[in-house]
Parts: C-alpha cells; structure tokens; sequence
C-alpha cells in the first residue's frame, strides 16, 4: 500500500526545507493543500513549490480558522477520506503545513481520522519559533530552564499558570490576542525582555523590542512573541 505524509515546510524560506522533505516532495502522487479560505494564496505550498513533483495532483483542503474543534475535526475527518481514498488507490499522498506537522498543525486533525491500517509518515520541520530565536541570536532554553509555548488564544489563568513555573516563553497565536499578551507580560515584568518577530522566514521579516508599539500596529498572523524572566 502507498503512505500518508505529513510534511513540515519550515516557517517560510524555501533554505530550510529539509533534505528529506524535498525528497518526498519531488515523488508525492497527490498533494494536499491546506487553506483557511477559499482562494487564499496557500503559503505552504509557496514555500515548498520548487520541489514539488509538478505531475502530482494537487487538492485544496479548507481548515477554517475558528476555535470550535467540532468545526475543524469535521474538516480533518473530510480530508482524511481523501487520503485515504489515494493511498487505496496505490498513490503516495502527502499535506504540507508550515513549521513543524506535531505543533499546533491541522494535519493532526486528518491523522485522527485515517483508519489504523494506513501506513503514515511525518516528517518533521523547523517551527517558527525556533526560527525567530536564530533571527535574533536569542537562546530560548539553557541549563534546566523551562520552556513553555503558549498560544495566545488560551484562557488567561492556564496562561498564568504556565508562567508561574517557566523561565523562557515563546507566545504563538499573537493575532488578535494583543491586549492580553501585553497585559501578563507587564504582570510577570518580561515585558523589556521581550521581542516580537514578524513573519519569520519571509523576505519581509521585521524584528521589534517595543511590544506596546508593534501590537498596535497592522495585524499580522504570523507573529511572535519570545520573552523570559530576567533573573
């Protein structure tokens, strides 16, 4: 039987690609491609667009960008019937998704749902915030420090307790989720250790130490925020 490949494109230059991945890429039968809304351009597939098998097909998959998980498991269960009908028919089929296919990526959402005997392969990328720490020459982690990665959109008490016991925290899903960053970075006094990253990965990346500036400013998606206690 073919496989199922879930495949993380990096956070947006085309340089970080993995070997592995452009490999896969250049031999995938069918290619999903995940979209937030009809006729977006599909960054993923910018990304990786070199490197893909230009005789694969390619299909659109909608992942709405909403919080209600009914919503976005019945949209993985959709997809994973796609797959699945390729991978029976003997074609290697792959989702790309950007940074790393375990982080907060839709592509969970069609694994969940594809029968146990389709055989699956992920294959891991570099995640954004991994990327905007080298941007800016910064260690997210040293010693036993704890690391948390906190999506804005959380409630703010498990926010609160994620920051009661971290050292060093990368805040994803900044969007739309300004006030409340700002306002527990200034709680916790991380707010002058902090750094906001921009789009991370693309021509157009921009770095900024003043958060209070930066949030107010256009909203961006694909934003970062990377902060830590001073000791």
């Amino acid at each position: 039987m073919a496989r199922f490949y879930g495949i993380g494109v990096g956070p947006g230059d085309p340089e970080l690609l993995t070997i592995k991945a452009a490999r896969i890429l250049e031999s995938i039968d069918v290619l999903l491609l995940p979209e937030s809304q009809k006729g977006n351009n599909n960054i993923a597939y910018e990304i990786a667009a070199e490197h893909i098998n230009p005789e694969a097909k390619l299909i659109s998959v909608e992942f709405p960008m909403v919080t209600d998980t009914e919503i976005i498991n019945k949209s993985g269960k959709l997809a994973a019937e796609v797959v699945e009908r390729y991978v029976r028919e003997g074609k290697n089929t792959a989702f790309i998704t950007l940074g790393d296919p375990s982080v907060y990526s839709t592509y969970n959402y069609i694994v969940k749902h594809l029968s146990a005997d389709i055989e699956i392969e992920t294959v891991p990328g570099i995640t954004s915030f991994c990327a905007a720490a080298a941007r800016v020459n910064r260690s997210l982690a040293e010693g036993d420090e704890i690391l948390s990665i906190i999506p804005a959109t959380s409630t703010k008490r498990l926010m609160e307790m994620a920051l009661d016991v971290t050292h060093s925290v990368v805040f994803m899903k900044v969007y739309n989720q300004k006030d409340k960053v700002l306002k527990l970075l200034e709680e916790y006094e991380m707010e002058d250790s902090s750094v906001l990253v921009k789009r991370c990965g693309f021509e157009d990346c921009s770095v900024h130490y003043d958060l209070k500036e930066a949030l107010s400013g256009d909203k961006q998606y694909l934003s970062i925020v990377l902060s830590r206690k001073e000791s």
